[in-house]
């Protein structure tokens, strides 16, 4: 565990293994590091540097400053200056919803800090279906909280129902984690993130290898983003997990590892 002053905030992260090539992993809405820690473990045994960090307001990173302080465009410009500061020039890019949406805004910015690029679950197109929806939801939370109606609200937006019965365990840490953050910072966190603006006309931009990997059962971003994105994307490759939904990575840990460990080495 480290931390780091990073544009005036203080980020928190984790780092395992010391190999020469890096990967950086970037979480999802409402989450933290700690999804990714099936994966870290696996790539720091093959010899990678695995670094993952916790975005503002989110996890053991420090929150305040106004909502354009939580623009993806914001936080991807807050982790390159972390990895400038760790002396890392180039990273395999591993980001889950809203950490592949950082990316996909950091590119165009600094192609040369991308080797390969995975996006799990994410998407470069904006929501405006889903705004009044989630926007309502983002404000009971901070309003009252994790009150059960939004609990059952955001598992069915994770989730599929099959979670509950597959890792109890998961899901309750998840559930104490929503219940405990500072809900000021995790809402200016969610705003942008339903706010977002539409990248699909730069997309078409990155030249590395891609691995776009979606839940098959994913309603927040459903696999025709992905299939969307892989059609832009030169030689990108789309894998598809069943019995998932927007969280593969906590339902099918062991079917997310095994994708990425075929594409990166």
């Amino acid at each position: 565990m480290a931390s780091h002053l990073v544009n005036g905030v203080r980020y928190y992260y984790e780092e395992r293994g010391s190999g020469d090539q890096v990967i950086f992993f970037g979480h999802g809405l409402m989450y933290h590091w700690r999804i990714f820690e099936p994966q870290m473990e696996y790539f720091a045994a093959k010899g990678f540097r695995c670094i993952a960090i916790d975005w503002r307001g989110q996890g053991q990173t420090e929150g305040g400053g106004t909502l354009d302080d939580y623009s993806m465009y914001r936080l991807g410009a807050d982790a390159y200056q972390l990895l400038s500061d760790l002396g890392i020039k180039q990273v395999h890019w591993v980001g889950v919803s809203m950490g592949g949406m950082i990316g996909l805004r950091l590119y165009p910015k600094h192609p040369e800090l991308f080797l390969s690029f995975t996006l799990i679950d994410s998407s470069a197109g904006d929501a405006p279906e889903l705004l009044d929806g989630y926007r309502q939801m983002a404000e009971g939370y901070l309003a009252y909280g994790l009150i059960q109606p939004l609990q059952e609200g955001l598992d069915a937006v994770f989730y599929t129902p099959k979670m509950a019965e597959r890792y109890p365990q998961v899901l309750a840490y998840w559930h104490a984690y929503w219940t405990n953050a500072d809900r000021e910072s995790l809402y200016k966190a969610i705003i942008p993130v339903i706010d977002r603006d539409d990248v699909t006309d730069t997309i078409s931009q990155i030249s590395v290898p891609t691995l776009i990997v979606v839940g098959v059962e994913d309603m927040s971003t459903p696999p025709a983003k992905s299939e969307a994105m892989q059609q832009l994307i030169a030689n990108a490759q789309l894998h598809y997990i069943a019995d998932a939904s927007h969280m593969s990575i906590l339902e099918q840990p062991e079917a997310i590892t095994a994708a990425m460990a075929e594409f990166i080495g």
